[in-house]
C-alpha cells in the first residue's frame, strides 16, 4: 500500500456466473464491479470486477489497488474442480490394516442423495470416490486411543509405500492414520517422509487440518483437500502475481467454509477451507444487517447465475452443519450450513420428454457462453432469458446488452414450439416452476427441520434474488421480506465485512461434561499456544490495518451421547464444575432451539468432544448513507406480462428512491447490478438504510 489516497478495502466473490467487488473507501465512498466469470483464467474475472468498481470511484486498477490494504476473496476453483472431476490424483496413506476405511464409506449408500433418489434404491451408492483403492497404502504403525504409541512407525516400509505411490503417479498425498488428533508425531514424520520420496508433491495431514475423532469423516477430509489443493494452490498463487503486477501490496485473505476469513498462506495450508467459502459470505451478510433490523431469526435466500442457496441464522446465530457434507463427501471441518439447488439465472429450461414435462436446471449455461440474451453464442433457453422476454430485464448493468429476440428465439425453438403455446406463456412457466423450486427448498430447509418459516424474516440477494423473491416468498408468512442495499454484491460485501479468524481445533475422546474440565482446559491452552506460534506476519499487517486488537474465543463442541449432531458454545476459564454446568444447560437450550422443544431429553448424557480456539480481528466497515422520507416520480416505463396480461409498469430508479415510499406492483426498481420485480398486488417500501422491504 502506498501513501496519498485513502484507504480501501475489497471484498470479490466469484460465482459461476459473475464475478462482484465491492470497494469501502476511508473516506467513505463505496464502489461496485461485475464481469462476467472467465472459466479457466478465473483470476482474470477477480482483476476485470475490481477494474470495474476503480472505474466507478475515478481510479485506475493500479491506483485502487496501492492504496488496498485488504483484499478479501470467496473462491469456487475448489468446488469447481470437485464437482467437475478435475481434481488432483491422490495417494492415501494410512495405518495399515484400515485402507479400506474409506472405500468402505461406513456402508452409507443414501448420505447425502437428493429425495428423489431416496425413494428409489436403485440409485442408492456410495459416494463417488476420490482416490482409487489401488493407490491406498498401509503404513506399520499404531497409537492407542491415549496417545500411547503401540507399535513405531516402521519408516522403512512407509518409504516403500511412498514410493510405489510415487510409481503410479499420483499428484497430491494425503495422510490420515488412526490415532493422529490424540498423537500426530507418527503423521508428521509421514509427512516429512512424503516430501522427502515425492519433492513438490502437495502433502495434506489429518493431524494439520482435521485433528478431531472419527476416522471416516477425517480421512475423507484430507482426502478432499490433497483432491482440490493443487488447483487452488495455483489459482492462488496466480491471482497473488496478478495483484502485485498491478500494484498490490496490502494482505490478501479468503473467505472460510467455517466463517471468517484467514491471509492467504494460512488457506494454502488446507485448501479444503475453501470449499463452500462463497455462499459463507452472504449468509454473514445477511446475519449482521438481519441484527440491524432487529430479527433474531432470518432465511438467507441467493439467487445466482448457476444455483439458489439457502442458509438459516437462528438466535442471531448462523447455523453449523451438523453432519457437514459437500458433494456427497464428509467433511470433519466447520462448515456453514448452506443448501443448494441447481436453480439460478442461467439454468437451462429443457422438455423431459419422459414426463412430458418442463423442466428448469440443474443443468446452467454458466458465464460462457451464458443464457441465450447475453448475444455470446448461447441458444438454449435460460431462466434469465424468460425474464427478458417477459420484460422483467433489460439490462444487466453495462456488463452485457441483453439480445431480447435472441432470447424469444431459443424459448419459442426449444419450449413453445414443442408444447404447442405461445413464447410468453412458455416464459412464465419456466419462471414459475424455477420459483416453485425455490419455495420447495426453503420449505425443506425450514418446516422439515422443525422451524415454522412464520417465525423469520426473509432476505433475498443475488443478481437474481430481486427478480424472483416476489414470488418464491409467497406462502411462506415471514415476518419481512427484505431486499437488501448491494443485494446483487452482499456476498463480496460480506467478504469485505468478514473478520480475520485463525482457528484451530482439537477432538476430544467424547467425555461426559461433568467429566470433561480438564481435558478441555489442557486442550485450549495448547491450542493456544499453537496458534500463537504459527501465526503469519499478515497478521500484524490487518491489526495495523484495521485499528483493531485480537481477540481469543474459545469454544467447545457438545452433543448428546453418540449422536451427531453437534453444537459449537463459547467456553470461560477457569473451566471448573460452575462452568461445565452452564455448558451443558446452555447446550440442551440451545439444542431444543435448533430441533424442536421438548427434543432435549433430560435422561440422556452430554458429552464433550471437541475444543476450539479462534483468534479474530475485527475489520471495520463505512456505515451506509442514511436516506431521508420523500417523494419520487418512476424515471420511466416499460411493458411486462404476468399471468398472460401485458402491463405498462412504472420503473423506479433505486438510487433515487426515498424512505417511506410506497411503490405499488406492477413494477420494477433498478439498479445498475439488478432488477427488483413487483408483480400485480406486490408492494415495496425502502427504509432509512437504503433496504427495500416487500409487502
Amino acid at each position: 500500500m502506498t501513501a496519498g489516497g485513502p484507504r480501501a478495502l475489497i471484498g470479490v466473490d466469484t460465482g459461476g456466473t459473475f464475478t462482484d467487488t465491492v470497494v469501502t473507501l476511508a473516506d467513505g465512498r463505496l464502489g461496485l464491479g461485475k464481469a462476467l466469470s472467465t472459466p479457466g483464467r478465473v483470476e482474470q474475472g477477480v482483476l476485470d470486477s475490481i477494474g470495474r468498481a476503480a472505474a466507478g470511484l475515478g481510479l485506475t486498477l493500479p491506483e485502487l489497488l496501492r492504496h488496498t490494504v485488504i483484499l478479501t476473496h470467496g473462491t469456487t476453483v475448489g468446488l469447481n474442480a470437485l464437482l467437475t472431476g478435475t481434481g488432483a490424483r491422490v495417494g492415501l496413506l494410512t495405518t495399515a490394516g484400515f485402507e479400506s476405511t474409506l472405500p468402505i464409506a461406513k456402508a452409507n449408500k443414501t448420505h447425502g442423495l437428493d429425495e428423489l433418489d431416496l425413494t428409489m434404491p436403485t440409485r442408492w451408492r456410495k459416494p463417488d470416490p476420490l482416490v482409487a483403492r489401488s493407490d491406498i497404502a498401509g503404513v506399520s504403525e499404531r497409537v492407542d486411543v491415549t496417545g500411547t504409541v503401540v507399535r513405531p512407525l516402521d519408516e522403512a516400509q512407509a518409504r516403500t509405500a511412498i514410493r510405489r505411490l510415487a510409481a503410479r503417479g499420483v499428484d497430491a498425498v494425503a495422510v490420515s492414520l488412526l490415532w493422529s488428533p490424540v498423537n500426530p508425531e507418527h503423521e508428521r514424520r509421514l509427512a516429512a517422509l512424503v516430501a522427502e520420496e515425492m519433492p513438490g508433491v502437495h502433502v495434506s495431514s489429518s493431524a494439520a487440518i482435521a485433528p478431531v475423532v472419527g476416522e471416516y469423516e477425517r480421512t475423507s477430509t484430507v482426502v478432499l483437500d490433497a483432491y482440490v489443493a493443487p488447483k487452488v494452490t495455483a489459482y492462488l498463487h496466480a491471482l497473488q502475481e496478478r495483484l502485485r503486477e498491478h500494484g498490490f501490496g496490502g494482505v490478501l485473505m479468503i473467505l472460510r467454509t467455517g466463517g471468517g476469513a484467514e491471509p492467504v498462506v494460512q488457506t494454502l495450508r488446507a485448501p479444503v477451507n475453501t470449499l463452500r467459502s462463497g455462499p459463507v459470505a452472504g449468509l454473514a451478510a445477511t446475519a449482521a444487517l438481519a441484527a440491524k433490523l432487529g430479527h433474531a431469526n432470518v432465511i438467507a435466500t441467493d439467487v445466482g447465475g448457476t444455483s439458489f442457496d439457502v442458509g438459516l441464522v437462528i438466535g442471531g446465530a448462523m447455523q453449523r452443519a451438523g453432519t457437514p457434507m459437500v458433494h456427497r463427501h464428509a467433511l470433519a471441518i466447520p462448515v456453514v450450513e448452506v443448501e443448494s439447488i441447481g436453480t439460478g439465472g442461467g439454468s437451462l429450461a429443457w422438455l423431459d420428454h419422459g414426463l412430458g414435462a418442463l423442466r428448469v436446471g440443474p443443468r446452467s449455461a454458466g458465464a460462457e457462453p451464458g443464457p441465450a440474451c447475453y448475444g455470446r453464442g448461447g441458444t438454449r433457453p435460460t431462466l434469465t432469458d424468460a425474464s427478458a422476454v417477459l420484460g422483467y430485464l433489460n439490462r444487466l448493468g453495462d456488463v452485457v446488452e441483453l439480445d431480447v429476440e435472441a432470447a424469444r428465439a431459443a424459448i419459442r425453438t426449444h419450449i413453445a414450439e414443442p408444447l404447442g403455446i405461445s413464447v410468453v406463456a412458455a416464459a412464465e412457466g419456466i419462471v414459475r416452476i424455477a420459483t416453485d423450486q425455490m419455495r420447495d427448498l426453503i420449505r425443506r430447509t425450514t418446516i422439515q427441520r422443525g422451524h415454522d418459516p412464520s417465525a423469520f424474516a426473509l432476505v433475498a440477494f443475488g443478481g437474481a434474488g430481486p427478480q424472483y423473491a416476489s414470488w418464491y416468498s409467497q406462502g411462506l408468512g415471514a415476518v419481512d421480506v427484505v431486499i437488501p442495499d448491494l443485494a446483487a454484491e452482499l456476498s463480496a460485501y460480506g467478504a469485505v465485512a468478514s473478520d480475520l479468524n485463525i482457528g484451530a481445533e482439537r477432538g476430544l475422546v467424547p467425555t461426559p461434561v461433568p467429566e470433561a474440565g480438564t481435558a478441555v482446559t489442557a486442550a485450549l491452552a495448547e491450542l493456544t499456544e499453537r496458534i500463537e506460534a504459527g501465526l503469519p506476519g499478515a497478521v500484524d499487517d490487518v491489526v495495523a490495518a484495521s485499528g483493531r486488537s485480537r481477540v481469543l474465543h474459545r469454544s467447545v463442541a457438545l452433543r448428546f451421547y453418540r449422536q451427531q449432531r453437534r453444537i459449537e458454545l463459547p467456553v470461560s476459564l477457569p473451566v471448573g464444575a460452575v462452568e461445565l454446568a452452564r455448558l451443558e444447560a446452555e447446550f440442551r437450550e440451545r439444542y431444543e432451539r435448533i430441533v424442536g422443544v421438548g427434543a432435549a431429553s433430560k435422561e440422556t448424557p452430554v458429552e464433550v468432544v471437541s475444543v476450539r480456539v479462534d483468534l479474530m480481528v475485527a475489520v471495520p466497515v463505512p456505515s451506509p448513507v442514511v436516506r431521508a422520507p420523500g417523494v419520487a416520480e418512476p424515471a420511466g416505463t416499460r411493458m411486462a406480462w404476468f399471468d398472460g396480461v401485458g402491463h405498462r409498469c412504472a420503473v423506479y430508479d433505486w438510487g433515487r428512491l426515498p424512505a417511506d415510499l410506497d411503490i405499488n406492483g406492477p413494477a420494477f426498481v433498478e439498479s445498475e447490478q439488478t432488477t427488483v420485480v413487483l408483480p400485480p398486488l406486490r408492494t415495496a417500501r425502502m427504509d432509512t438504510s437504503g433496504h427495500l422491504h416487500l409487502g
